[in-house]
């Protein structure tokens, strides 16, 4: 399980709460919350419309519910001593889209606070992985396809830190230089690849 982010289920809940508290800030119209604020004065400049960020907040929402049923699941499975690689690449995946999700909210400066967490986790999750990377027991072609569905994660952390300019430039540097992030594979191969073992196609990549 160490090639997949696995974030806490109590950071997933803390972000949720922060989530909601955005929710009410862009519901209740009141002109001294400072986000609310902030988001007004964008909507006039016409660089954004309030309508809009209230849908992306209520999608966000949705798959935040959908990624704590993941994690649950995957907690089974290891109570379980069981392993799913397609239950853990969609699990990936479903977090790159809300890390791209967050990015959505990142020209809004009295946000940064509600998804720098989110954020910090993530990497923290994905430096422990690279740590312990050389305990795992997955096969060759599973650690393939774990390792294609995360570099797609990191890409997202990066481009997420950039944005709410959580980390310095350095230090993004030196996580792109210290691996090769370039994923190989799409989205729908590696889902593709995890659901039917398709492994003669990982054999020759592995070539």
């Amino acid at each position: 399980m160490v090639y997949s982010f696995i974030l806490p289920e109590e950071t997933i809940t803390n972000f949720q709460e922060k989530i909601e508290f955005l929710e009410k800030c862009l519901n209740n119209a009141n002109p001294q919350d400072e986000i609310f604020a902030e988001i007004i004065e964008l909507e006039n400049s016409g660089l954004i419309s309030l309508n809009k960020l209230i849908e992306e907040v209520k999608n966000l929402q949705y798959k935040l519910n959908k990624i704590i049923k993941f994690v649950k699941a995957l907690k089974e499975k290891v109570e379980l001593d069981q392993s799913s690689v397609i239950l853990f690449v969609r699990y990936n995946f479903l977090l790159k889209e809300i890390l791209e999700q967050c990015c959505e909210f990142s020209f809004i400066k009295h946000s940064k606070e509600i998804f720098m967490d989110i954020i910090v986790s993530t990497l923290v999750v994905y430096q422990k992985i690279k740590k312990e990377a050389s305990s795992v027991t997955y096969s060759q072609h599973e650690i393939y396809i774990l390792t294609e569905t995360r570099k797609h994660v990191i890409q997202s952390i990066i481009k997420a830190s950039v944005q709410f300019k959580v980390f310095t430039e350095d230090f993004l540097k030196s996580l792109e230089l210290e691996d090769d992030i370039t994923p190989k594979e799409s989205e729908a191969i590696l889902t593709s690849l995890a659901s039917t073992k398709k492994w003669d196609y990982v054999y020759r990549k592995l070539a």
